[in-house]
């Protein structure tokens, strides 16, 4: 018999029916003078809860015990304010401002301070674009604490350096496919020996994300093994991206087939006294053609027919400087020719996707944007495949021809770098214009607006009297304003006299 045995029996009897009194051993009875029996009852079964407890063993783990955490390189925050305003950043799911943060913290040699750390992992969980600028500021400390747990192993080799060996062989696909492409300026072979090693053997998710690090200094050298992906590999996104790293390469294989099947399509003619060019589509689809990832139908709403489909899909795989040699022409020629052509939706489109798929062509975007006949949305598009100072200048166009709030909220979202001072500027001067238009769509992307500002403008005045009516609308924004010179001035970059008054 034990005590909790007697305490069973007497509360199933019931404390007033003839039970004979609890006693505890030792001092402990006397915790038990001088109450009524059903508190005695009570009382006795709290202490020996108690008790018991106080009296529980660990049991011994079999796992090994974690190495300690390495020594600190960074500095943890350790002030008040920005520790605050950090919480609440991480508190609120706010990823955008705690991205900023983050950065700022590795740009001035911190890190995150400890308490922080497992919140911000597990948002990092989450949220795959919060997690690199995560990684810089998570310290060691953080670094070791991701490894303790699988759920936070994107974080694991934070602080790893970006040239180190780790990141190829232990990261993530994201993490890898930027050593591919911090390596492959330094040593091109290495880094695409590297690829060919292991690409049998990985997800069509990680094929698709590591391929294109190839992209970064690319060499004929590439093209046995871009050609075997686009023959063989089983994922139709990655034959794609095999096959645009192929249209890079004037002399690959793949590119020679699109210009000799697109040479047959340019021809010269005699009309009026003087010689003209003439492009028409090919009259036939040839049954090799799908080897190279060409479709026969045109997409589900499509407004090209078939010849007019097929004659896009080549022009946006050819070499753009194939075009300069065979018209001897600069790009504004080749697209004035185009425009007058019969065929010139298919041709101005082809040379759109064209420019998507090989950078590094400014004068060819300068010249298509100039030469116009596209709507200001693909014009946008378009922008984006320039440098971001390039892309600046062109959306300042933009913006100065048209007051359609729908544009502006999806030039705000593509346009994903800081602005200049002058652009941000030119839409501040269309925000009265924008709100009043009650777009939805715009009003969900003021927000993000207000991340885009670059640090220089933050303290731009939105008090003048034409916005005045419409301080309730702007509260978000001009909180994140707010929250974004905050995160500054703890970092002491902000400016603090605004810079902007109504105009």
């Amino acid at each position: 018999m034990t005590i909790w045995t007697d305490l069973t029996a007497a509360a199933l009897l019931g404390s007033g029916r003839g039970s004979a009194p609890i006693h505890l051993p030792g001092r402990l009875n006397k915790l038990l003078t001088g109450i009524e029996a059903e508190d005695r009852l009570l009382r006795a079964a709290g202490i020996l809860a108690v008790a018991d407890l106080a009296a529980l063993t660990a049991i011994p783990s079999v796992e090994p015990m974690p190495t300690p955490a390495p020594p600190e390189t960074a500095l943890p925050v350790t002030d008040r304010k920005l520790t605050g305003l950090l919480t609440r950043l991480i508190e609120h799911g706010q990823l955008l401002l705690l991205a900023e943060g983050c950065r700022l913290l590795a740009a001035a040699g911190q890190c995150l301070p400890p308490r922080l750390l497992p919140s911000a992992l597990e948002l990092g969980r989450k949220s795959v674009a919060l997690r690199e600028p995560l990684r810089q500021a998570l310290g060691q400390r953080g670094a070791w604490l991701a490894g303790q747990n699988a759920d936070w192993a994107f974080a694991a080799l934070a602080g790893t350096k970006l040239t180190e060996q780790r990141l190829w062989d232990e990261g993530d696909a994201e993490q890898r496919a930027a050593f591919l492409r911090r390596l492959r300026p330094i040593d091109p072979a290495e880094a695409r020996e590297l690829l060919v090693a292991t690409f049998p053997s990985e997800t069509a998710r990680t094929r698709t994300i590591l391929l294109p690090a190839l992209g970064e200094n690319l060499h004929p050298k590439d093209e046995p093994f871009l050609a075997a992906v686009l023959a063989n590999d089983r994922g139709k996104e990655v034959r794609q991206r095999a096959a645009i790293l192929l249209s890079r390469l004037p002399n690959s294989g793949f590119a020679q087939r699109m210009t000799a099947r697109l040479d047959s399509c340019v021809r010269s003619e005699r009309k009026l006294l003087r010689t003209v060019t003439v492009i028409e589509p090919p009259a036939v689809f040839a049954p090799d053609w799908k080897a190279d990832l060409l479709e026969e139908q045109p997409p589900a709403g499509s407004k090209l027919g078939e010849r007019a489909w097929w004659l896009r899909q080549l022009v946006s795989y050819a070499p753009l400087g194939w075009w300069e040699k065979k018209l001897a022409m600069n790009p504004a020629g080749i697209l004035a020719v185009a425009a007058k052509s019969e065929w010139k939706a298919a041709l101005l489109a082809g040379f759109r996707a064209a420019l998507g798929q090989q950078p590094g062509h400014p004068v060819w975007t300068l010249a298509l944007l100039e030469r116009g006949g596209f709507s200001h949305q693909d014009a946008v598009q378009l922008a984006m495949t320039l440098a971001p100072a390039d892309a600046d200048a062109v959306l300042q166009q933009i913006l100065a021809a048209t007051d359609d709030a729908g544009l502006a909220a999806q030039l705000i979202e593509t346009a994903d770098f800081t602005w200049s001072v002058t652009l941000w500027r030119a839409a501040r001067q269309k925000l009265p214009v924008w709100l009043a238009q009650q777009d939805w769509q715009f009003r969900q992307a003021l927000p993000l607006l207000a991340h885009r500002l670059p640090p220089e403008a933050l303290a731009d005045d939105l008090t003048g009297p034409e916005l005045a009516p419409l301080a309730d609308v702007l509260a978000g924004f001009s909180s994140i304003l707010e929250q974004r010179r905050s995160l500054q001035r703890c970092f002491r970059f902000a400016p603090v006299v605004p810079t902007l008054s109504a105009q």
